[in-house]
């Protein structure tokens, strides 16, 4: 492939996902603002959210023989439609029942969709700024987790109009890729182990990605909840979450460069560390907005470039079929970790209220801290410069 069509692969790819975030950004919250608004029993909310988890565990052992046969391209061009589909049907399918079906396929669907991109993006990055491109990637991601919620303010639950606006970003979200040329998705695949086997040769990696998903469904759920208690307004409590995600669009390609430049591992230490003072510091700022805002730009700027590095780093120590079934296991491990982070954060919040969420995100990011120097499976330094 030649070094424009490498770039314009890339491109596609990265606009292609980002894009199909924004459909989740619309898609998760609408599903929970319309059971509210039944009078769901909000346990009941929380379990057809958690079918989808269960897919996105699931999803990722079926995508690398579909990626082998396929190639990378033609398998998001039949995925992205099926994904489609499952969402839409959410609408005439209107029950409770269905609903934890489609969730539990569009999960399956979508964590599959989610794997097989980051390897290929990985894989047309190189060795030379991996991280960097790894960093653009979850920032564009981020924007389109962030733009979706906006969409569903502006069209309401009610009706077809959240469904066919979702409908046509998952529609633009194909077209980058019709325009990717011929071997811009062939994949490098050979024989390559499975990805239970991939997740126990980089088990430190593992705990990373299942430690970030923690946090950040823990945060999305429980973080305006901290708010209110802690006596901030409605208003005021949802712009938390706003102020991660600026966080995490701005601060991945710094993140990305760092990795680059001063090491994975290195990058691993600075994020974790990062983690910890932000947790411990939430309460202390809970009486300082403002300063609190602050506090949370660089928390969730720094605290979501786990992730990146983390893709960074397989992708310097993997090929081929391995890359991609590395990935998968990511994809995985996420999927545990953002099924639990919930779970946990509300009951530290039942145990110590309010500050329970702040307590068990501390604990986390120390243990994570730690394990960034368990030797039991060395992150690469950076490639030369």
């Amino acid at each position: 492939m030649t070094p424009s069509g490498r770039r314009w692969s890339l491109a596609a790819a990265i606009s292609s996902i980002a894009v199909f975030g924004i459909g989740i950004g619309v898609a998760a919250p609408l599903m929970s603002l319309m059971l509210e608004a039944r009078g769901t029993d909000s346990s009941l909310t929380g379990l057809n959210a958690a079918s989808g988890f269960i897919g996105v565990i699931i999803g990722p052992l079926l995508m690398p023989r579909l990626i082998a046969r396929f190639g990378f391209k033609h398998f998001l061009l039949a995925a992205l439609p099926m994904s489609l589909v499952l969402f839409v049907l959410l609408k005439p399918l209107d029950s409770l029942g269905a609903w934890f079906v489609l969730r539990f396929l569009g999960g399956l669907c979508g964590s599959a969709i989610f794997a097989a991109t980051e390897a290929w993006i990985s894989q047309l990055a190189g060795d030379t700024g991996r991280g960097r491109v790894m960093g653009i990637y979850t920032a564009s991601l981020a924007a389109g987790f962030a733009i979706g919620p906006i969409i569903v303010s502006l069209t309401g639950i009610a009706g077809w109009a959240p469904f066919i606006a979702c409908a046509i970003i998952e529609i633009v979200a194909m077209l980058p890729l019709l325009a990717v040329p011929a071997g811009g998705s062939h994949a490098e695949l050979g024989a390559g182990a499975p990805p239970a086997t991939m997740m126990a040769r980089m088990k430190p990696i593992v705990l990373t990605v299942i430690m970030f998903a923690m946090y950040e469904s823990a945060v999305v759920s429980l973080l305006p909840v901290w708010g209110e208690r802690v006596g901030l307004s409605l208003a005021a409590s949802a712009t938390l979450i706003s102020a991660v995600f600026v966080g995490a669009i701005l601060l991945q390609i710094p993140v990305g460069i760092l990795s680059d430049f001063a090491g994975r591992q290195t990058t691993l230490r600075v994020c974790a560390a990062v983690g910890l003072a932000g947790a411990l510091l939430l309460p202390l700022l809970a009486a300082h907005p403002t300063l609190l805002l602050i506090a949370l730009l660089i928390w969730g700027g720094f605290t979501t470039g786990l992730y990146p590095v983390a893709l960074a780093i397989i992708g310097d120590r993997f090929r081929g079929a391995d890359l991609l079934n590395a990935n998968a296991g990511l994809v995985i491990a996420y999927g545990v970790g953002a099924f639990i982070g919930p779970i946990l954060g509300g009951g530290a919040m039942d145990a110590w209220n309010p500050h329970g969420i702040a307590a068990v995100l501390a604990l986390m990011f120390a243990a994570l801290l730690v394990s960034t120097w368990w030797r039991g499976d060395k992150a690469p330094p950076a490639p030369a410069r």
